[in-house]
């Protein structure tokens, strides 16, 4: 988790107060999704941990009931993560990591 903080801090924190603002996080994933073959590897940590954090089951697959346990957690209404799953999905009833990264 150290190596995933030094790398967001390194990457996202633009003004170097120590912080990471929403616009600064949104600001550096904006980037990774122009070209995400180019990922650091504290990027990579963090979508690895995200995705077995939100796999409840264990078995290699967010559903959208456990996508949407977690992002609600994050104060997002259901009807948010549910469109948000969706659009992520191609509205496949579940994503794999390969689409969640």
């Amino acid at each position: 988790m150290i190596q995933i903080w030094d790398g967001l801090r390194q990457r996202a924190d633009s003004n170097k107060d120590g912080q990471v603002s929403v616009e600064e996080w949104s600001s550096m994933w904006d980037e990774y999704a122009k070209n995400p073959e180019n990922a650091l590897e504290w990027q990579t940590q963090y979508m690895r941990f995200m995705f077995e954090l939100e796999d409840a089951s264990g078995d290699g697959s967010i559903d959208v009931d456990e996508f949407t346990s977690v992002c609600s957690c994050y104060g997002l209404q259901v009807s948010e993560c549910t469109e948000a799953f969706q659009k992520m999905s191609s509205v496949r009833s579940y994503i794999n990591f390969f689409l969640f990264a």
